[in-house]
């Protein structure tokens, strides 16, 4: 049996699924908990992993309903009101109580029952790996239900009914489960919630004082993380009863300090005693304000089970879109200044997924601030889908006059086709918009920035699969790492959208693509020189080896271009180019599992993951004798731009062509 195990979540969409490969249960709004049955033993494990069965003694009675010698479920432990239905704010004195006469007399008064909806593990088995549809078949046949234990039903292909009885019933709202989806540790499109209240958890910043009659605490100062920083979403003063407002209030005093925990100071802030945000409260509100604040909200109770780091501002619709592309064929509206008209947003851009032209301005509406700042002040070469990924493609450099005067275009010098090419670029949400409804599913920028197009501001490491697993290229990526660290530099790494992986190194703009081209090419050298039997050298796409990573630092070269981070690839599943922390890179990663659906929750919760791309320059000088210290004379090495990188890029700074290039 499992020592532990993460639980599965899922991600939020707008409207149920179609189809009968769909599985459709109530949403209980209660606290997620892992049973973990070993013969006559019970164990609880909230989704933060913590014990919680002394909480809720009446569940020990569990094992005896399971027929199994061991057994681990998933499922939620609530309160049910008069009328059956559970409601957070009963459940809520449960979860932070450990007084046993306390305890005991909860378990009398508001007893809890558990909603089993998966099986995990049963008698030796392991069954993680197997359909959702068998695990439920199991699961169903293994419960005797009982008071305190019961099968939370699953409905086939009934979405839009269970739904609309959920909102009759006044139902927190419903889950979706693709039925052949296996149990992922993690948060997977195969689980969709579909909420019908806005009820979120947020982290509690600060409290206010109390006024008239109030006692402890005017109202909790709430916020959200966003790219790292704690965002303020208001404050919420109702839902508190005397007994509510003493507790919180001695919760909160050991965590009280004298800084602003939030990245903008909330205003008014007159009267505010600011706490660390190591507690979590769920919420229900009515909406979102146009300024970020929460509407109407209302507080429900701590959440114990959440680790407010996590809080991240849940979306309103399964792409995040301010615009509603969805509801019509076509859409004008004015996108910062400029009128825009929207086209054929019915039309499908992926038709093994559904996903159509208006789901993909959706997600770029959406992820735009995210995406403008890699965008911003870079050339722009456009490869345009005008009916979907499945028809004919064409490339696009050179902008026609046809284009809006307010987009930003310039005419740029080209050696290659001897004439200046009249360039565009995306530098705000209206030109993104504009570029994506011409059919640019991706978009792919210089490596350089206007006016300084001559010196790019990060090194390309473009791994590409040579018909070999994605593991070979985590593999390959982990070796770059390697190297890098031992030469001191950071790295960013990101899914390409495709079958490879893409590790920015940013560099102040002082080199020119030669040098960046000389050093990527050292690095190459290096890393395979550890591993070999990874990668494959010839430059020839035919004479390379099949089921090996191709190191391509000749990427590396003025009017190339690169998917930039956050775009989606035209390629079935609607992948996004994601970027990634170091621990995930991992044989388990799946760039498939990140896509249009399931990217912006995650853009959402982790931030810009590439900022320090932009705002962390770093020197090769440094780098490059940290390279001879650590592998050995540059000049040893199988290069013909060595001496190149030397007496170039290795030169004291004072010397450096930034120098020669301003005279």
């Amino acid at each position: 049996m499992p020592a532990a195990v993460t639980p599965m979540m899922a991600v939020p969409a707008e409207k149920p699924p179609r189809g009968e490969d769909w599985l459709f249960e109530i949403k209980w709004d209660g606290v997620r908990a892992v049973a973990f049955l070993d013969r006559e033993e019970l164990r609880l494990e909230s989704r933060t992993g913590l014990r919680c069965e002394r909480q809720y003694p009446e569940l020990a009675v569990m094992p005896h309903q399971v027929a199994a010698e061991q057994a681990v479920l998933d499922g939620e432990i609530a309160v049910l009101d008069p009328k059956g239905i559970a409601r957070f704010h009963l459940i809520q004195p449960r979860i932070t109580n450990a007084d046993p006469n306390a305890v005991a007399h909860l378990a009398r008064s508001t007893p809890v029952v558990y909603f089993a909806f998966d099986l995990l593990y049963l008698d030796g088995y392991d069954l993680r790996g197997v359909a959702l549809s068998q695990r439920r078949e199991l699961l169903e046949a293994i419960i005797e239900p009982a008071p305190v234990l019961r099968i939370s039903a699953a409905f086939h292909g009934e979405g839009d009914e269970l739904l609309e009885a959920a909102r009759e019933n006044g139902l927190e709202g419903i889950v979706a489960k693709r039925a052949a989806s296996r149990y992922q540790g993690r948060r997977s499109p195969d689980w969709l919630k579909i909420k019908i209240v806005s009820e979120q958890e947020f982290a509690i910043g600060g409290y206010t004082e109390p006024r008239g009659d109030r006692s402890y605490f005017g109202a909790l100062v709430l916020g959200y993380y966003d790219g790292g920083k704690l965002r303020w979403a208001g404050n919420v003063g109702t839902g508190f009863d005397q007994k509510t407002l003493a507790s919180i209030h001695a919760r909160l005093q050991p965590l009280v300090v004298s800084r602003c925990p939030f990245a903008e100071r909330p205003k008014p802030d007159r009267g505010i005693t600011w706490v660390r945000p190591e507690l979590a409260a769920q919420i229900r509100y009515a909406h979102w304000t146009p300024d970020n604040r929460l509407r109407a909200p209302v507080f429900l109770g701590l959440r114990e089970d959440v680790k407010p780091r996590t809080i991240a501002r849940e979306p309103e619709s399964p792409t995040g879109g301010a615009l509603d592309f969805g509801s019509a064929a076509e859409l004008s509206s004015t996108v910062e200044g400029p009128t825009l008209k929207f086209t054929n947003l019915k039309k499908v851009f992926y038709p093994g997924d559904g996903y159509t032209k208006g789901d993909v301005l959706a997600y770029y509406d959406g992820i735009a601030e995210l995406i403008l700042p890699h965008l911003k002040d870079r050339p722009l070469s456009f490869k345009r889908y005008p009916n979907g990924i499945a028809e004919e493609f064409f490339f696009q450099k050179n902008t026609p006059e046809s284009f809006p005067g307010w987009l930003r275009t310039e005419w740029i010098e080209s050696e290659h086709n001897g004439r200046p090419i009249r360039y565009a670029f995306a530098d705000d949400r209206a030109g993104l918009l504009y570029l994506v409804n011409l059919g640019c599913i991706d978009h792919n920028p210089w490596m350089s920035r206007s006016p300084h197009l001559e010196n790019p501001d990060f090194v390309l490491v473009d791994l590409d699969a040579q018909e070999c697993a994605f593991g070979m290229i985590v593999e390959a990526a982990l070796v770059v790492k390697g190297v890098l660290d031992r030469i001191g530099l950071r790295g960013y790494p990101k899914t390409t959208g495709g079958d490879g992986m893409h590790v920015y190194i940013p560099v102040e703009p002082v080199y020119t693509y030669g040098e960046t081209r000389a050093f990527a090419e050292l690095i190459a050298r290096l890393t395979i020189a550890q591993q070999p039997a990874l990668f494959t050298t010839p430059r020839p796409v035919a004479k390379r080896q099949k089921g090996r990573v191709y190191f391509d630092y000749l990427q590396n070269a003025q009017s190339k271009t690169i998917a930039a981070p956050y775009v989606l690839r035209a390629y079935a599943g609607a992948p996004a180019a994601t970027p990634l922390e170091w621990s995930e890179v991992t044989p388990t990663l799946d760039p498939k599992q990140l896509n249009i659906r399931t990217a912006p929750a995650r853009f959402r919760e982790k931030g810009d993951l590439f900022a320090g791309v932009l705002e962390q320059p770093q020197r090769l000088e440094g780098a490059l004798e940290k390279l001879e210290r650590a592998f050995g004379q540059v000049a040893d090495l199988p290069l013909q731009e060595a001496e190149f990188v030397r007496t170039e890029i290795g030169q004291p700074v004072h010397e450096h062509p930034r120098e020669r290039l301003k005279e």
